[in-house]
């Protein structure tokens, strides 16, 4: 799997009471770990990127009160700094490439601007207290970056061996489900993983209330065109496992949060589109009223027009 090539992690060094802590916070090792092996696997750049609140300049590293200007003391991001540093040896010491950057701002805001800077084609973030079984949380930065981050985006949850054992792939039948298909398939590819692919019909002027509109014969004609794309599509992978393809005439949301449960799924691929003109909405409402859900991984794919709503400083 070649598909990275400039991978950006998001670190998250606040824990408690402290801005930052003198260890990585369970969220972060893991975005943190997910980033070092698909480095290794895609022989890609890796980033490191930790923000601060534009307040934070100048406190002290240990008593976290304000202080003034050439102090000679340490800052909290003198602190931050020592241990993004302490991250990119260990990465170099397992032969990647790596930076980290230290910067003021909104977090979901910075790693966007990152991303135009450096044209990263992978963020990695970890979802907040991942002892909660609903972290995707409305306004949070995974929400923030899944809405209108320019690139893919890959939000963790702990694995006990971050080995994957089942991808849901949720395939729309259009070009960014393809891509989806094809990111997941290689996943579970490498992993040895189950791979489960989910489509949800899409029938012209169907609903989901009154599916009876549809016709019988449009509707088993719908679902062989779906099922022979796919088919094709996975006849391109030689997978460990047969992969196992769900059709549902279910509202998307539902057909997906019920095969996450049902299958103990691990990590949910998906596309993401924009609608309505409205640069950075994802897959319409569907995600919006799945994400707060989940209980897995996501890895989100943008479309390659995707445009994004933030844009860089005149001076960034």
């Amino acid at each position: 799997m070649k598909r990275f090539k400039s991978i950006l992690v998001g670190v998250a060094l606040a824990e408690g009471d402290r801005l930052v802590s003198e260890r990585v916070p369970s969220a972060s090792e893991e975005a943190v770990a997910r980033g070092t092996w698909l480095a290794k696997a895609n022989d890609a750049q890796l980033n490191f990127l930790h923000v601060l609140p534009s307040w934070a300049a100048n406190l002290d590293a240990n008593t976290q009160v304000l202080i003034q200007n050439d102090h000679g003391q340490q800052t909290v991001r003198d602190h931050a700094k020592e241990v993004m540093a302490k991250l990119v040896h260990q990465a170099e010491s397992e032969g990647i490439a790596a930076e980290s950057r230290v910067v003021f701002g909104k977090s979901w805001v910075e790693a966007i601007r990152q991303v135009l800077r450096k044209h990263h084609d992978l963020v990695i973030v970890g979802a907040k207290d991942t002892s909660q079984p609903r972290p995707f949380l409305a306004g949070s930065t995974a929400i923030k970056l899944l809405r209108k981050c320019p690139c893919a985006v890959w939000v963790t949850r702990p694995t006990p061996d971050r080995i994957l054992h089942s991808i849901l792939v949720a395939h729309d039948l259009r070009s960014v489900g393809n891509d989806a298909m094809e990111l997941g398939c290689s996943l579970a590819k490498i992993h040895h993983a189950k791979l489960h692919v989910l489509h949800a019909a899409e029938y012209a002027n169907y609903d989901n209330i009154f599916p009876t509109l549809v016709s019988l014969d449009s509707a088993e004609q719908y679902r062989q065109n779906a099922e022979k794309q796919i088919a094709e599509q996975l006849a391109k992978f030689h997978l460990a496992h047969e992969a196992q393809v769900h059709f549902s005439t279910r509202a998307p949301d539902l057909a997906i949060w019920h095969c996450i449960e049902e299958e103990n799924v691990e990590l949910l691929v998906m596309g993401t589109i924009a609608r309505t003109g409205i640069s950075g909405l994802i897959t319409g409402n569907t995600a919006e009223r799945l994400l707060p859900l989940l209980s897995c991984s996501i890895l989100a794919i943008k479309p390659r027009d995707f445009q994004s709503p933030v844009t860089l400083e005149p001076h960034g």
